[in-house]
């Protein structure tokens, strides 16, 4: 009898044990977040309860919405938190300042605070409504400065006397009469909006401890693309400000449903697709990724109330088009999608075409949930470098350097943004390569680490060799780091962003005074490769590997200490983006495998690459899971393998998240290799377990 007790007693325990394993799986069980618009429903409508099931369907967790205020649209939000839906709350700005107005009061005037806690009262007044919030836009949408509408406030003067000694410059003018003043004036200019920032955000958290704080940031004025276009000046880039005012940062570009900001002639062919998404996203992900704080990603989508100029026949058949760019982002890092549409309660969200695409490949990303999200982006081996400095003072776009971003992501696997001002010692940040595109002026001590990471063992690829420093006075630091002398920076330089209408004549936004769009183009030829803008120099101690046919030297190499620099002899975005116009196939090979051997044969190793350069492959990864994505840019090839390199752990399982079927792979010393073959317009997600 009383061993039967002790049975039964085990017994129980062990059902009772199982269950509680059960519960808290269930309960470990988390949506990876993704917010929908909800527009207020019109009175002579009626909810429809089966569109909730629709959006659970299609991956929905939370909704977004902006001044809900009449009863019955108030109680679809009620019965969407009921269900288990999150509220993100969106307002047009509480911080008192936009970009088209002089601030009326300064960030550093005693009454700022004041006046914010004021509008902060007022416009988040709906948020005691509201169970369950998750998070709340308290900031104007895309914030950056223009440069009609800067801060020259006795309050502003006064602070910037405090901080630098001097009087403020009374005009952006006459600031760069001085290149040190010029760079004190824009730098300071610019904190203000992070300065009212932070003061907002300690208003709105003691308004509501509960939510969280999220800032939606601009497409390209804060990315390099300020100069020439709706900023009129280069003074904003994301990592200067910072990321301590907000928990989750977002942004857009929609690379399908409107236009990528890019300069001249590249604006009107937009391909390579991706390659300002990525480059931009990728400084984006540097400053979240510095700060510890989340990002999040607009998955823009075909629906009646946004983007009416741009819809058409074209877009309309891009169904895939979400989908695409909604794996692209999470395989970038995001956190947190977001979309607009104009579901009001009682009908389609979006185009039924595209809104069951997204669906499906949403649907697929919820099968994990936010265990992608345990999962970061890994950090890549080499980084491609933001120069601050050379932005404000040359007010030059660097903007359309995307494209040689784009070219050695695809070429290497992987690709980082390093800014400026985090080279503050020989490590960078721990990289073991360093890529320089088209930059031509450099602060000398950021220089002098750069040489010192070289012989260290770093490696440096460029395709353009500094000839300035911070004073715009003549710099030799980084001749001497590449062995060379009478040093070309030329290159096309574009102006004007092409905008294609499709319900109005398209036309070039902000074009140039003299209607010319895109300089000369200069050709040479390497092998059987085009080369535009060849960029002549004189090698001193450097190694010349290849000349062109007009005999100039196309790929030089110098070893320095530990470390070796290799300087391609022509501009990277001028010769890339010509061979993708011209779907010169000779071209981009070459230069994919030119860029790929330079990684290779100084013992650089990408934790990710694709062997099909139009199907991205990227990598998510904890020291248990890992994720991989793989992405058809709008390539009938569908086959690509993938190479997996440096991993965690060793691999015990590879499935196919969709399917749950399991993936053949090639184990190596160092890795995996899979083989994938996804058709055009489609996505895979990859699950791969480490052994435990």
């Amino acid at each position: 009898m009383k061993k039967y007790s002790i049975y039964t007693i085990l017994c129980l325990f062990l059902l009772l044990s199982l269950s509680i394993q059960a519960q808290q799986k269930c309960k470990a069980y988390r949506p990876f977040p993704f917010s929908l618009q909800y527009f207020e429903i019109a009175e002579d409508k009626e909810f429809i309860p089966s569109t909730l099931d629709d959006l659970r369907a299609h991956g929905v967790s939370n909704l977004w919405i902006r001044d809900c205020k009449s009863p019955k649209s108030n109680d679809i939000v009620k019965r969407f938190q009921m269900e288990g839906f999150k509220i993100d709350f969106m307002t047009h700005g509480h911080e008192n300042f936009i970009r088209d107005e002089v601030p009326k009061v300064s960030v550093y005037d005693p009454k700022y605070e004041e006046v914010v806690r004021g509008n902060v009262k007022n416009g988040l007044a709906q948020l005691s409504q509201i169970a369950h919030p998750d998070y709340v836009f308290p900031y104007i949408d895309e914030p950056f400065h223009r440069k009609p509408f800067l801060d020259y406030s006795a309050a502003t003067r006064a602070e910037f006397k405090r901080q630098y000694g001097y009087a403020m410059p009374k005009s952006f003018e006459e600031a760069c009469k001085n290149p040190r003043i010029q760079l004190d004036f824009l730098n300071f200019q610019s904190l203000i909006f992070r300065d009212g920032w932070m003061k907002t955000a300690k208003i709105v958290h003691e308004f509501d401890p509960r939510v969280k704080i999220a800032i939606t940031h601009d497409s390209h004025n804060v990315y390099g693309g300020g100069v020439n276009s709706n900023s009129q000046m280069a003074m904003d880039d994301v990592f200067y400000w910072g990321g301590d005012y907000a928990d989750l940062f977002v942004y857009d570009i929609y690379p399908y449903l409107t236009f990528d900001y890019r300069y001249g002639e590249t604006g009107v062919y937009r391909k390579p697709r991706m390659s300002q998404l990525h480059y931009t996203m990728a400084q984006l992900r540097n400053m979240t990724t510095t700060y510890g704080k989340k990002m999040g990603f607009w998955v823009g989508t075909y629906n009646k109330a946004w983007f009416v100029r741009f819809r058409g026949k074209e877009r309309a058949e891009q169904f895939w088009s979400e989908r695409e760019v909604l794996y692209t982002a999470i395989a970038g890092g995001a956190d947190y999608i977001i979309s607009p549409s104009d579901y009001m309660g009682h009908n389609l969200p979006v185009d039924q075409n595209h809104w069951d695409e997204y669906g499906r490949g949403m649907r697929i990303i919820q099968k994990e949930g936010a265990a992608i999200t345990d999962a970061p982006k890994v950090k890549a081996n080499a980084c491609f470098l933001f120069p601050r400095t050379q932005y404000l003072l040359t007010q030059e776009e660097y903007y359309n350097v995307g494209l040689s971003y784009e070219l050695f992501l695809r070429s290497f696997g992987e690709l980082d943004i390093l800014h400026e001002n985090q080279i503050t010692d020989d490590t960078l940040n721990g990289y073991q390569a360093l890529v320089l595109c088209d930059v031509t002026l450099l602060p000398e001590k950021v220089a002098e680490h750069i040489v010192r990471f070289v012989k260290n063992g770093g490696t440096v690829i460029a395709d353009c060799v500094p000839q300035l420093n911070e004073n715009q006075k003549t710099s030799s630091i980084m001749n001497r780091l590449f062995g060379v002398d009478n040093v070309s920076i030329q290159r096309v330089k574009r102006e004007g962003q092409w905008v294609p209408f499709v319900n109005l004549p398209a036309k070039y936004s902000f074009p140039p005074v003299n209607g010319v769009t895109d300089t000369n183009y200069l050709f040479d030829t390497w092998n059987a490769m085009q080369i535009v803008s060849p960029r002549t120099c004189k090698a001193t101690e450097a190694t010349i590997n290849g000349y062109s046919k007009n005999g100039i030297p196309m790929i030089l190499t110098n070893k320095v200490g530990k470390g070796n620099v290799i300087l391609f002899g022509f501009c990277m975005q001028d010769t890339y983006f010509q061979a993708c116009k011209t779907d010169d196939e000779t071209t981009l090979n070459a230069l994919y495998t030119q860029v790929h051997n330079a990684f290779a044969e100084n013992g650089i190793i990408s934790h990710i690459y694709s062997s099909n350069p139009e199907i991205e492959a990227g990598l998510r990864s904890s020291s248990e899971t890992a994720y991989l994505f793989v992405i058809n840019h709008e390539t009938r090839t569908d086959n690509s393998q993938i190479f997996l390199r440096q991993l965690p752990g060793k691999v015990a399982k590879v499935i196919d998240v969709e399917t749950s079927c399991p993936i053949d792979y090639i184990c190596k010393s160092n890795g995996i290799d899979i083989d994938v073959n996804v058709p055009f317009g489609k996505t895979q997600l990859i699950k791969i377990t480490y052994q435990k």
